[in-house]
């Protein structure tokens, strides 16, 4: 028999006499499903563009957000320079702390959160010092350690603050002043305010141009309470709801 891409069949003989006549038939394809495969082939083709679609129209609807949230505040900021740090004190607490006709002793821990709002701006703080006052009185006094805050960044302090006992009157106090101090301590609540003393400089994202500034961080008017019956140990905490937004004036070195 000779080769061919035919498939030949053999009818068979119904009656005598009649001959046998071969039948060619349409290939066979090997793959029934063949239908199949192919609409889901281009179903997945016909899916993967939507897809994309889909993903790049996210992609530019944060980006739109994004200039719509942050281009106000970049225009601000070229405009007007960069803002001073959002400072809040979160906590606040008196040890040892005793007072007389003559004396003052007492310590202050004091913990601030210090964050840089700016977008196109970093700060650097060259020197602080931290102040603990009473009546616009300074009682204590720290220096901390140089720091530095780039865009979007936020740190945390701590504070502690210690006047210690002096031998005869304290030069700072006057009897007027500690007289007052002793009424309040007496009633249960004695007020008090924190303040820093900052030299800092700040460094634009872009252009690294330097700005000087000195700023005076003021948390006031903090009311402490004491612990009834705890005179001994001298232990008083921050009354009311924390954290204590502070209001930092900034002014061009």
């Amino acid at each position: 028999m000779a080769s061919s891409s035919l498939m030949e069949i053999q009818v068979p003989k119904h009656a005598k006499g009649e001959r046998s006549a071969k039948v060619p038939l349409l290939p066979v394809s090997h793959s029934p499903n063949s239908k199949s495969h192919i609409s889901t082939r281009f179903t997945n083709v016909s899916t993967t563009p939507t897809i994309a679609k889909f993903t790049f129209l996210i992609f530019l609807s944060l980006i739109t957000l994004a200039i719509i949230v942050f281009l106000p505040l970049i225009r601000k900021e070229l405009t007007l320079g960069p803002q001073a740090p959002v400072v809040q004190l979160t906590a606040l607490s008196v040890h040892k702390f005793n007072v007389s006709a003559r004396n003052l002793t007492a310590e202050w821990d004091v913990i601030l959160k210090i964050a840089n709002p700016n977008l196109l701006s970093s700060v650097w703080f060259n020197r602080l010092e931290g102040f603990v006052l009473y009546e616009d009185r300074p009682l204590a006094i720290e220096t901390m350690e140089p720091f530095g805050l780039p865009m979007k960044t936020k740190t945390e302090l701590h504070l502690r603050l210690r006047m210690a006992n002096w031998e005869g009157d304290q030069p700072a106090l006057k009897q007027g002043m500690l007289n007052k101090m002793t009424k309040d301590r007496e009633l249960g609540c004695v007020r008090f305010s924190v303040q820093m003393a900052v030299w800092a400089t700040y460094r634009s994202g872009w252009w690294w141009s330097a700005q000087h500034v000195i700023m005076n961080p003021q948390c006031l008017d903090l009311q402490i309470g004491f612990v009834p019956g705890a005179t001994a140990i001298g232990f008083g905490i921050l009354m009311g709801d924390v954290p204590r937004t502070c209001y930092v004036p900034m002014l061009d070195e």
